[in-house]
């Protein structure tokens, strides 16, 4: 049994599904339970997963948001709703108890681990481990929240060394639990998918470099303004390109705004969120990493497998997946270093050609041998 929030598009969520289809391909009975239900990437569960939603939806947010006696009482329903959501979910938890699973995984660490600790009968309890600690958990509450748990989780699954050991440090009791075990890829899959469909940017007629980024719309970790800043300076340098952002979030107003204010409207398009993305990268000249921080970029495996040169910054995960110079260029995390690196593709046609290839590391590409070791996990043979 799996535990995540909502399932609503993202990287993690993707490598969720491709994870939970390929323990189904292994015959694992597989049940998803999600917080709030409706998530918009539901639709791509794989059939053979059961879907249980604890509470229906996720009314309740225009209350929360609302200022003013007046916007509160107008919100006073949607509070109301938010209530009998809460209700319904508790009910539905409840049942849980009656229920025995081999293994029981919160999927996200952000997420509480409690519904897996208090609610669900299993033989193991897992804590998946995405980000890197340091940087995605600024208040420190998820770390502390992970270090009063700690006794009650049998296994860390960390996608990558920099997420293990930034969780590690944070919460040194989890060092002989903490196993590195990347996301599942399926290549296969995303390479047949490349071909279903055409990118919105593909019949563009102009011969401007297409630059793409695929991402959550959250400035919080994909700096999405420092992108239009960097995008701006390129243009200053007199570099003809379109960089094409893939996606939907929160932010996509503020993203919008920042592009108008440095007149980009031209340069940095928005194509909205698509349900295949994967001829968007067969479609692009270069991918390109700009976040303030990732776990392991499914972005940058999704590029390679695409056979797409990649600009990235460096981020928890990235040494794990490109040799800078051989399959990649890797720049520090900040923005001169970002606008330098891309000024360097974007004025070397040889490089650009040097650096398309779909090699990844091998440990990247032997989804069997990630299974192996979760399924360990999962039964308790692995420790």
């Amino acid at each position: 049994m799996f535990h995540y929030p909502v399932l609503n598009m993202g990287g993690a969520e993707m490598s969720s599904l491709r994870l939970m289809k390929a323990l189904a391909d292994r015959d694992w009975d597989v049940t998803l339970v999600v917080t709030t239900g409706g998530g918009n990437l539901e639709p791509r569960l794989d059939p053979r997963i059961r879907l249980i939603p604890l509470r229906p939806t996720g009314r309740g947010h225009r209350f929360s948001a609302a200022s003013g006696i007046a916007a509160r009482l107008k919100a006073l329903p949607d509070l109301l709703a938010y209530g009998v959501q809460r209700l319904i979910g508790e009910v539905r938890a409840l049942g849980f108890l009656t229920r025995r699973y081999d293994a029981a995984a919160t999927l996200l660490h952000g997420t509480s681990t409690a519904f897996v600790r208090r609610r669900v009968r299993a033989g193991r309890r897992l804590h998946f481990i995405r980000n890197d600690l340091r940087l995605a958990d600024p208040t420190g509450a998820t770390t502390r929240a992970i270090g009063k748990a700690e006794p009650e989780i049998d296994a860390y699954v960390c996608v990558s060394q920099v997420a293990r050991a930034s969780l590690v440090k944070a919460v040194p009791a989890t060092a002989r639990k903490a196993h590195v075990i990347h996301n599942i890829l399926d290549p296969d899959t995303m390479r047949r998918r490349m071909t279903e469909g055409v990118a919105p940017f593909a019949t563009d007629p102009s011969d401007a470099i297409r630059l793409l980024t695929v991402c959550r719309l959250s400035e919080t970790s994909k700096a999405l303004v420092r992108l239009t800043r960097v995008a701006r300076k390129l243009v200053d340098r007199g570099h003809g390109f379109r960089w094409y952002v893939v996606g939907e979030g929160p932010d996509r107003g503020l993203f919008e705004a920042a592009i108008r204010e440095r007149d980009l409207e031209d340069t940095v398009i928005l194509t909205g969120r698509l349900d295949n993305p994967f001829p968007a990268y067969a479609a692009a000249d270069v991918v390109v990493l700009a976040s303030y921080f990732e776990g392991l970029c499914g972005m940058v495996n999704e590029g390679k497998v695409a056979g797409r040169p990649v600009v990235a910054v460096r981020v928890s995960g990235i040494d794990e997946q490109l040799v800078d110079g051989r399959n990649g260029l890797i720049v520090d995390n900040d923005e001169d270093a970002l606008v330098e690196g891309l000024d360097r593709v974007l004025s070397d046609p040889a490089l650009r050609t040097q650096l398309t290839n779909d090699w990844l590391p091998p440990a990247l590409l032997d989804d069997t041998a990630k299974l192996d070791q979760l399924e360990a996990l999962l039964l308790g043979d692995g420790a």
